[in-house]
């Protein structure tokens, strides 16, 4: 069992639907916060698997949103919808903002956005 809570976890550390089942089970225990973390790295794992990124302990969210602006170019809306999930992410995680269903929710939209623009 991967430990949400861990800064040093890797979104490489599981599949996109390992970290998804991760994300459900968080929500049905009311731990949403984690819940936003397990979807966010379903995101990284996914762009990884695309190669829209490298995947590396050394970046930040923002050399991952630089990297999807660059390497999207083409794609627009993928870079709008990432930038867009990682701002929330942030403010999440590293802000200590509440959140709440409808927050999780639209991340997990963002996150279907993004699977569809980076197809």
């Amino acid at each position: 069992e991967v430990n949400l809570e861990n800064e040093n976890v890797l979104a490489t550390q599981l599949p996109e639907n390992e970290w998804l089942r991760l994300a459900r089970e968080k929500m049905q225990a009311g731990e949403l916060r984690l819940a936003l973390r397990a979807l966010f790295l379903a995101t990284l794992a996914h762009l990884g698997e695309k190669r829209l990124i490298a995947v590396n302990r050394s970046k930040s969210n923002g050399d991952y949103v630089r990297e999807v602006g660059w390497r999207s170019r083409d794609r627009q809306e993928l870079s709008t919808s990432f930038s867009d999930q990682v701002k929330t992410f942030d403010r999440v995680w590293y802000g200590w903002h509440e959140v709440d269903v409808a927050m999780v929710d639209r991340f997990e939209q963002q996150h279907e956005q993004i699977l569809t623009h980076a197809s």
